[in-house]
């Protein structure tokens, strides 16, 4: 292939991944790190936030995750679930009860959260779900409640989970909405506070925000296909690669690719060169794929000075979690993985002094049936999750597990249970402990009124000091 033709397909190649990074606004070269530290001083470490948003792609089977281990409410669980029942004996107590004396257990393969909601710096979340008002029993029963968008649908439930809105389809979601008002379409460095580790996505998109995409490999952002490379090849490749994107063009269209491409480079250059000048990790990941994943949110965050950055959001999908079959076995294997994870990166924080700057939190499309399904179970509605950080206001249940028998007016069918708490409650406590101000919540939650008002200090759930 003629050497022209392999450039312009680097340069396509390229390009699928340039797209979803952020813009650059400062000149190209070096003099781009420098700019940062201007900047270095909104972003010391005692000022420092980030949230760490892990999507289990799918609908995790969360009533396996959170189990009820009095003996009263064991044995409920017990009899609905059937075959999808753990074993009493095999899980792992949590110390305390929710407000009516319930005791709970996690999943046998998750004994580092067992360790860390023991040492105060976990949470669990109960009956959580898309709403769109609050509903009763009596709204359920008769029919009259108000339902969110396609429920029960992956495609809808996922993108509800990320834009906080249950009643439209839009494409900006939450995290979106808060770099647009702390960021303002000028991120520090050209690196936008949005990082994601699953390429684009709505909850990081907003009016004038996208995510920076990087990787888990190697330096996170690859760089343009021999952009970067010494000898002959590689200065071809960067004179020809500079020579077009320094002719003016007067169609729109190429100017605006040209522009892109020229900020992406650059923001590859500084994002490496960030990543580089960073002290290294003071605890070790293993090298599964979300370990993996989470230890280079570890490395951008101990970056974070070098790149400007006062707040983070960062974003990671671990798919799989749709088990309408064998969901015992996937669960044994999938769920110790996200245990190990979780735990490694809190423990990073812990030794970078930044557990309490760094909240960590679970999102899926849906709970599922407490029913089985004769193989695994299916789509249901509110489930549970996980929230941890030195914040966190930690060894407690918060929200609602649903009373587990015959004709509870929250099953609508097959031990699909209704939730109790929105995904606006969790969010805002979330966003309003990333200093989201009171008068900004409602552009950030559009819904959030219907169930929380800001104000007074007072936190819509409680469990982020």
């Amino acid at each position: 292939m003629p050497a022209k033709n392999q450039i312009l397909l680097k340069r396509r190649q390229f390009l699928s991944h340039s797209c979803s990074l952020g813009l650059a606004t400062a000149t190209l070269g070096s003099s781009l790190l420098q700019l940062g530290l201007a900047r270095q001083a909104s972003a010391q470490s005692s000022d420092y936030k980030a949230l760490v948003c892990i999507l289990l792609a799918g609908g995790n089977d969360s009533y396996n995750m959170l189990v009820p281990n009095d003996a009263e409410h064991y044995a409920r669980y017990a009899d609905i679930r059937s075959d999808l029942a753990l074993p009493r004996e095999s899980l792992l107590a949590l110390p305390n009860t929710d407000s009516n004396g319930r005791s709970f257990a996690l999943h046998p393969g998750m004994s580092g959260l067992q360790s860390l909601f023991t040492n105060g710096q976990a949470a669990t979340l109960a009956g959580v779900g898309t709403l769109l008002e609050p509903m009763d029993s009596a709204s359920l029963a008769s029919g009259t409640a108000s339902l969110p968008l396609g429920l029960f649908s992956h495609s809808d439930q996922i993108q509800q989970w990320q834009t906080a809105v249950s009643d439209e389809r839009i494409a900006q979601g939450w995290g979106g909405r808060i770099a647009d008002i702390l960021e303002a379409g000028n991120p520090a460095n050209g690196i936008s506070m949005n990082v994601s580790l699953a390429g684009n996505n709505v909850f990081q998109s907003g009016l004038v925000t996208t995510p920076y995409a990087i990787s888990a490999n190697g330096d996170g952002a690859p760089a343009l296909a021999g952009y970067n490379e010494t000898g002959g090849e590689g200065e071809f490749t960067r004179a020809a690669i500079d020579s077009l994107l320094a002719a003016t063009q007067n169609n729109i269209f190429r100017r605006e690719y040209g522009n892109r491409l020229s900020s992406a480079i650059e923001s590859q250059v500084t994002f490496v060169d960030a990543l580089a000048s960073a002290e290294a990790l003071p605890s070790s990941f293993s090298d599964a794929p979300f370990s993996a994943a989470l230890r280079q949110i570890a490395r951008v965050i101990a970056a974070r000075e070098v790149l400007g950055a006062s707040r983070q959001t960062f974003f990671i999908t671990v798919g799989g979690w749709d088990h309408h079959d064998d969901v015992l076995d996937n669960q044994a294997a999938m769920l110790p993985a996200i245990d190990t994870g979780l735990l490694e990166f809190q423990t990073a924080m812990n030794a970078m002094g930044l557990a309490d700057q760094v909240t960590t939190f679970t999102t899926s499309d849906f709970g599922r049936t407490l029913t089985s399904n004769g193989k695994g179970s299916d789509h249901g509605w509110g489930g549970h999750h996980i929230v941890l950080g030195g914040a966190v206001n930690g060894g407690r249940f918060y929200g609602e597990y649903p009373d587990i028998y015959p004709n509870n007016p929250l099953d609508v069918g097959r031990g699909i249970y209704a939730p109790t708490t929105s995904v606006d409650e969790y969010f805002a406590e979330l966003a309003l402990w990333f200093d989201v101000s009171d008068s900004d919540l409602s552009t950030v939650l559009p819904n959030v009124g219907r169930f929380f008002s800001a104000g007074g200090g007072a936190k819509p759930l409680g469990f982020l000091s």
